[in-house]
């Protein structure tokens, strides 16, 4: 092997080395921090539960039954009137779900619409089942996003960032 092609290998394996040490499960996202400035809804037993999750960028329209350790969950996932009048085109939207302990600490973090783009008026229909973290006592949803049109451009998120 050639002087050239070992340095370049080296180099290969060190930046993937770097690359993958900083990757981080999404469960371990936001562990610990406090959900704090959106609403947490109070996990309920045994019967289907359903309700509005919204921020001035998001509604989520939700159903959930919790069957023991298990979330089954089913939304639909929208941007508000405000995208919808000002910008056409939306870039990107993770929306993550969070459950959280009877103190809105992160226990868990999962993701609930991987990536979501296209018209800002598009609604996505979403249906998943997660096991729930002992000591959850709710969930919360966060989100990462922007939008843009012929002349400007937004970015957007709700996450827990604080401890």
């Amino acid at each position: 092997m050639s002087g050239t092609m070992k340095t370049t290998s080296l180099g290969l394996i060190c930046f993937l080395a770097i690359v993958v040490s900083g990757c981080v499960k999404t469960s371990m996202l936001y562990r610990g921090n406090t959900v704090s400035s959106v609403p947490v809804v109070t996990l309920q037993e045994d019967f289907p539960n359903a309700g509005t999750w919204e921020t001035f960028e998001l509604v989520i329209d939700y159903e959930y039954l919790r069957n023991g350790d298990f979330l089954e969950i089913t939304g639909e996932v929208a941007l508000t009137q405000h995208y919808h009048l000002v910008y056409d085109r939306l870039r990107h939207l993770y929306v993550y779900l969070f459950f959280v302990d009877q103190n809105s600490q992160v226990l868990e973090t999962h993701s609930f619409v991987d990536n979501l783009t296209g018209s800002t008026e598009e609604r996505l229909r979403v249906s998943r089942r997660y096991k729930i973290p002992i000591g959850a006592t709710g969930i919360s949803f966060g989100y990462d996003g922007a939008a843009d049109d012929w002349d400007s451009h937004t970015s957007f998120y709700e996450l827990p960032l604080r401890k």
